[in-house]
């Protein structure tokens, strides 16, 4: 007989992932909205640059308002 590689091991695993990656979703989707309330940008701007992994100088994070003051 061969056996599927399904078994309640995997469905486990499988159910654990998936829950991660709900809380995960719902954890970057406050705190896009965090940036943009705090930025004055745009829900879908700060989302596509959260996405690009935009790279920024502490100046730069400066004038995007992402921090108050650089020491």
């Amino acid at each position: 007989m061969i056996h599927q590689p399904v078994s309640s091991f995997y469905e486990v695993q499988t159910r654990e992932f998936i829950l991660e990656a709900k809380e995960l979703l719902k954890l970057r989707k406050s705190l896009a909205r965090v940036y943009a309330q705090r930025t004055g940008k745009l829900l879908w701007v700060v989302s596509k640059d959260m996405e690009r992994d935009v790279s920024m100088s502490a100046t730069e994070a400066q004038a995007h308002r992402i921090v108050d003051l650089i020491a």
